[in-house]
Order: structure tokens, then C-alpha cells, then sequence
């Protein structure tokens, strides 16, 4: 009986072929490795030139540094830092009082009477004691109309109560003249504690 030996099995080493294509393959990336190895090494050689000659001319390096650095400073405008403002308290919130409705209602119907009834007491008092009575009130009113001037909606602004009961009420009126030319007037309201007018203070139709 004849014995046969047992066949090794040899691996079998890549040959030329193989190993062509597997330089083609990876050729990229070895060449992507070389030129990353070349420029890094010729940065490090540049970076250590340079630190050499500033330190050999040390006194130099600074100069060429702080010029730079005022160059910076002069060519490239630095941000200003505005100055925080302090938030703006606004007075509350007040209702005109009726008398101030009705003497702007007046005003624009040109009604000196009712325009008269709403100033206080101390008002025309005073008016009187100066010698505008409620005639004279009536001419300065008619001569308004007379010059043409209408007078249009009152846009309330705001107002403002003191401690003592007395306020001030700020309004914005339209104003139309005889060529209807459009105007804006501010009237500025001096009211007393009773809620009737002290003074009515309109500077633009004086």
C-alpha cells in the first residue's frame, strides 16, 4: 500500500501585479504625505530662522513690532465705547379733566363764552385784575376767526399731576390758515385743583 505525504499548504505571496496596484491605489495618499512632510518641514526651518535673527537683533524686533502695532492702530479705527444712558421714567398716565375737552371743543367752534366758563376763578381774576374781561376774551377770539385760522383735532400727549392737586396737560392741535396752509401748535394746559383752567399757554398763535 502506497502512502502518499501530506501536501503543506504554502500561502501564496502576492506577486508583481498585486503590488502595482496597490502602489496605484495608494499612490495619493503617499503623495499627499510627502508634500505635507516637505512643507512642514520647511515651515520649521523658516520658523526657526526667524526666531534666530530676532534674537541675534533683538533691539531691531521690537522696533519692527511696535511699529507695526501703531500702524495697526492708525489704520484700523477702534470701536468707541458709548456711554450707557439711564432709562427714562415716564410720568403716569392721567385723564384730562372735562374742562380741558371742553374749552379745545370751544376752540374749535370759536365759542368764547364757553372757553371763558371753563378758566377757574383765580383765572379771571387775574384776567380782569390785567384788564381782559370777557369782551376783550370774545374780540381776540372773533379776530382769529376773522384771520382765517381754523382750528382742528387736539391729539392728547400727556400730562402731568403735582403734589398740591394741580396738573399740566400737554396736547398737539392742527391749525389750517386762510391759504389752508396746514400747521401743527402745541397748547400746554396749567389746570388747578377744582379741575378748571389756570392757564392756557399756546406760544405758536401769540
Amino acid at each position: 500500500m502506497a502512502v502518499t505525504a501530506p501536501v503543506s499548504t504554502v500561502p501564496q505571496l502576492p506577486g508583481p501585479t498585486r503590488r502595482r496596484r496597490s502602489r496605484v491605489l495608494f499612490w495619493p495618499l503617499i503623495a499627499l504625505a510627502q508634500v505635507v512632510r516637505v512643507v512642514l518641514r520647511k515651515t520649521l526651518w523658516v520658523t526657526i530662522r526667524v526666531i534666530r535673527l530676532a534674537w541675534r537683533h533683538l533691539l531691531v524686533t521690537l522696533l519692527i513690532a511696535l511699529g507695526g502695532y501703531y500702524a495697526y492702530r492708525a489704520l484700523v479705527p477702534q470701536p468707541v465705547s458709548q456711554p450707557r444712558e439711564s432709562p427714562v421714567q415716564a410720568a403716569p398716565l392721567i385723564a384730562p379733566p372735562a374742562s380741558v375737552r371742553a374749552y379745545l371743543e370751544a376752540q374749535r367752534n370759536f365759542d368764547a363764552e364757553r372757553m371763558w366758563q371753563t378758566l377757574s376763578p383765580e383765572s379771571k381774576a387775574r384776567r380782569l385784575a390785567s384788564g381782559e374781561s370777557l369782551a376783550t376774551f370774545r374780540q381776540s377770539v372773533q379776530l382769529l376767526q376773522q384771520q382765517g385760522f381754523r382750528f382742528g383735532e387736539s391729539t392728547y400727549v400727556g400730562g402731568y399731576k403735582l403734589p398740591d392737586g394741580q396738573a399740566y396737560y400737554f396736547y398737539v392741535t392742527e391749525v389750517r390758515n386762510a391759504n389752508d396752509q396746514r400747521g401743527m401748535v402745541y397748547q400746554i394746559f396749567w389746570v388747578s385743583a377744582d379741575g378748571l383752567i389756570f392757564t392756557v399757554d399756546t406760544p405758536q398763535l401769540q
